[in-house]
């Protein structure tokens, strides 16, 4: 870049032009397959979210590219940067859909609840709090852009971004241990439905993959604004390709190679009427 562009650019290091178009190109393919499958071949329209997180990254990246050629820029480098830290969220929300299902489908009726939450109740209670920390984090986002990034309002709205990022690690933590009690019962002799089939347990790998690589890029994210805008991970573009971009990838992609909607066949849950027994899971 020229040298008064560097003077008045809002990077805090030198950025990969070249990079940022690879990764757009590298998100939107599973953009696309996830659009032909969720939507034209499945229509497991519950599943957008996914799609619509696969294409907040394929637009965050774009505008990042828009930006490093106009560092001195604020506006593209906030609706960048607002992009890409939202769009997990999103694709957070498609493996919260998933928990309640798999419990339907998958677990006898005689198991109503794990750790006392009704099985039927779990993919509501996850979805509230992936709303809220978007809210949260969209409004620290905003925040921090209405003083471009400086001054007193950039450092509220690095404040609020971590008080988003801590939820969601925190929901997506308690979402792993939940998801992980359901495996555990599953190999459990007589915890398995007659009708569940072994097709489920590729949704469950799927959720497991997706999920850590979420929890890996909160924590980079939450580290990041922690030790705020001089600290190493804002000052050098490598973490941020290592910890946000590479993690975010499979963790979409991995919904394309096993997608949810070939083992649920419908949008519909499984109805399935729950016995008088109530067996709490401790």
């Amino acid at each position: 870049m020229a040298g008064s562009d560097k003077k008045d650019s809002i990077w805090l290091y030198n950025p990969n032009f070249p990079l940022a178009i690879v990764f757009a190109i590298l998100y939107s393919f599973p953009m696309v397959i996830q659009f032909v499958q969720t939507i034209l071949r499945y229509k497991s329209y519950y599943f957008s979210v996914v799609f619509v997180g696969a294409a907040f990254e394929v637009a965050g990246y774009i505008v990042r590219a828009v930006s490093i050629k106009q560092p001195a820029q604020v506006s593209p480098y906030a609706v960048s940067s607002s992009f890409i830290i939202i769009a997990p969220l999103f694709v957070g929300a498609g493996n919260y859909l998933l928990i309640s299902r798999l419990a339907l489908r998958v677990l006898p009726t005689s198991i109503k609840r794990i750790y006392r939450i009704p099985v039927g109740k779990l993919t509501r209670i996850f979805v509230v709090c992936d709303v809220v920390t978007l809210l949260i984090q969209a409004s620290g986002s905003g925040i921090a852009s209405s003083g471009n990034w400086k001054g007193k309002m950039a450092d509220v709205g690095n404040n609020v971004l971590i008080v988003g990022l801590a939820i969601q690690l925190a929901t997506f933590t308690f979402f792993v241990v939940i998801v992980s009690k359901f495996h555990f019962l599953t190999r459990k002799e007589g915890n398995v439905s007659d009708e569940a089939g072994h097709a489920w347990k590729k949704v469950l790998f799927a959720v497991y993959i997706s999920s850590t690589l979420i929890i890996i890029r909160c924590i980079y994210r939450l580290v990041e604004f922690a030790l705020g805008i001089w600290g190493y991970p804002f000052t050098h573009e490598w973490m941020f390709y290592v910890f946000e971009a590479l993690p975010m990838l499979p963790a979409i992609a991995i919904f394309c190679l096993w997608h949810p909607a070939h083992y649920f066949a419908s949008d519909r849950l499984d109805r399935k009427s729950r016995s008088t027994s109530d067996v709490e899971l401790q």
